[in-house]
């Protein structure tokens, strides 16, 4: 199991989680497309993507060998639901203080701030990506696809989640949350889908 975080979705934010799979986090490290998405199209049973992580595996879908894949929070592109100019203010409070450029998007999502993790540079190109555009082939998956919908999400809106739903084929369980998913209630979607 490959479980493909979101954007500033470190380990310490799903320990229990992160333990069980392989944990990836987009843009943590420099070359991350490149090294990591050969990992992903070589997974043969369950993929968990959740947000930037979720839209990663959306573009990929097609090229993608596993069985099962689960979206958490996914979007085809990030910009249909949040101003360009929002993603540029974040960008530059990133390049002022990346900690607390990441503290302050934790706490919008509902992530406990107390946290204490290293943040790396390169999340800034993960900002950067969000605001280019998926051109998605809508076609048919012999596989099972789970799309996990947070109906409280203070930064994408709940059709965001029912597009994606609609367009692959799957199914969809909507859970009353914020874009950020409390670790017990996703270990039990995702355990259950094992």
């Amino acid at each position: 199991m490959i479980f493909l975080s979101g954007w500033s979705g470190f380990r310490e934010i799903y320990p229990e989680i992160s333990k069980k799979c392989k944990y990836i986090v987009p843009f943590e490290d420099e070359g991350f497309l490149e090294r990591y998405l050969n990992e992903i199209k070589q997974e043969e049973d369950l993929i968990v993507g959740w947000s930037l992580g979720a839209n990663l595996i959306i573009r990929e879908l097609d090229r993608l060998n596993a069985k099962r894949i689960i979206l958490i929070a996914p979007f085809f592109n990030f910009t249909d639901y949040v101003n360009k100019r929002v993603i540029d203010l974040m960008i530059r409070s990133f390049e002022r203080n990346r900690e607390k450029c990441v503290i302050d998007f934790w706490s919008k999502i509902g992530i406990r701030t107390d946290l204490q993790t290293k943040v790396s540079h390169s999340l800034k190109d993960g900002l950067i990506f969000l605001k280019e555009r998926n051109n998605f082939n809508e076609v048919y998956h012999k596989r099972n696809i789970l799309v996990i919908a947070p109906t409280n999400d203070r930064i994408l809106p709940l059709n965001a989640f029912i597009e994606v739903y609609k367009r692959i084929f799957g199914s969809i369980i909507k859970i009353y949350s914020n874009h950020y998913i409390e670790e017990s209630i996703l270990e039990r979607i995702i355990f259950d889908n094992i």
